[in-house]
Formats: C-alpha cells, sequence, structure tokens
C-alpha cells in the first residue's frame, strides 16, 4: 500500500496542503487537474478567508515543485538540541516560543549554518546527529510586495556542555530554556504550527529509536 505523498506551506496562521488524498472535514478544498494550472494568486486569495486550504492533485509533488517556483526561495535552517536528560532547548522571541534558526549564508551549507545559529542564538555548542535533516518545513509570506517562500532545514543535535545559557537579545530573543516533557507541552500552546511539526517530527524519531534499541536488546 503506497503512502500519500503530502507536501505542506504554512502562511500566517494558514496552511496549504497539497495531496492527492480525499482531504478532512473542515478544509477549503482547491482541485487541480492539471498541476500547471496551480496559481499563487488565487491560493493566496483564498487564505485571507480560509484557515486550512487543501490542494488535491493527482501529482502532489510536481504540483507542489511549481507552485513553490511563483515565490522568491529563501533558505534557513535551525537546530533541534537535546540534552543528556533528554530535555529539548527553546528560546522565547517575539512573546512565542521558538526553536533557534536562522538563514543559510551564501555558500553556507545548511548543517553549518544550523550550529551556528544555535551558538549565536542560545550560547549552547552543539553537534549534529545524523546525516540528513530531521525536518523541513515550509512557511510563505508577503514583504513589501514581494511574495518569499522560506525553507528551514531542522537538524537534530545534542549537547553534553552545561554552557550558561545566553539568549540573543539583539535579535529580540529575551529567554532560552531546556524543556523537560511537561514544560515542552505547555510551550507547544504558544508556538508556531511548524514548531509543532519540527517537534512531532522528533517524537516520531525518539519513539522509533526507542523502538529499534528494546528489539535490540529482546534479540
Amino acid at each position: 500500500m503506497n503512502k500519500t505523498k503530502t507536501h505542506t506551506i504554512h502562511i500566517g496562521s494558514s496552511k496549504i496542503l497539497f495531496t492527492d488524498a480525499v482531504p478532512a472535514c473542515g478544509c477549503a478544498v482547491v482541485t487541480v487537474d492539471d498541476t500547471l494550472s496551480v496559481s499563487r494568486a488565487k491560493i493566496v486569495k483564498k487564505v485571507e478567508t480560509d484557515k486550512f486550504i487543501v490542494v488535491l492533485t493527482p501529482a502532489p509533488t510536481e504540483t507542489f515543485n511549481l507552485f513553490s517556483q511563483q515565490f522568491v526561495c529563501v533558505e534557513a535552517a535551525g537546530g533541534v538540541v537535546r540534552n543528556s536528560a533528554g530535555d529539548l532547548l527553546m528560546i522565547r522571541l517575539r512573546g512565542r516560543w521558538d526553536l533557534p534558526k536562522g538563514h543559510v549564508e551564501a555558500g553556507e551549507r545548511s548543517c553549518v549554518a544550523a550550529l551556528r545559529e544555535v551558538a549565536e542564538e542560545t550560547g549552547v555548542a552543539a553537534e549534529i546527529v545524523g546525516s540528513e535533516p530531521l525536518a523541513y518545513t515550509w512557511h510563505a509570506y508577503d514583504t513589501y510586495g514581494r511574495w518569499e517562500l522560506k525553507r528551514t532545514a531542522w537538524w537534530e543535535m545534542r549537547t553534553t556542555t552545561r554552557a550558561d545559557l545566553l539568549p540573543q537579545r539583539e535579535e529580540g530573543i529575551t529567554e532560552v530554556v531546556w524543556c523537560g516533557a511537561e514544560q515542552l507541552a505547555e510551550n507547544m500552546k504558544n508556538t508556531y504550527e511548524t514548531i509543532k511539526e519540527v517537534v512531532a517530527a522528533l517524537e516520531c524519531r525518539v519513539a522509533c529509536d526507542s523502538a529499534t534499541f528494546a528489539t535490540t536488546k529482546e534479540r
């Protein structure tokens, strides 16, 4: 059985889902028979009134790619950092909980950019876990009449240091904390949908790793 391929773009508090499956209730559906016909102007207009838009298409990836080409693409990278206790590193930025991230500089690899942003925004030195990003998120926004689409590569990281947490206040960061399960659940009530996606990806990874460890131990 083939797993449905989906792609998600966030615009403000609205979400656009590209899929070939019958959508769930509570969403506005835009049906695209020809992948070349998807229009940024049409979708952006619909975002003004609908919070959840499903672009129903027989080719979600191709439609998503063609749609994304109608934006100015921006590359960013962020860190999903855990310490030896399994706590997650979070920042408080503009009154909401977030993860450290920033733009990828010209000629810079995204994993290097993610490590740099974590160090700059939190004071934490970390190392990458794995060879591929944990997740990608997509966020579209209008900057003075120019629509941009930011792709953020989120890299799983770990740290064993006990360095002081130093919020980068000149960037508007007011707090840096290590979050255990209880505080993380509370912080998820005041964060962005993209961050919820990343945390969900991390929890899935942790669950898979635990299951693999248990199976190996039984053997």
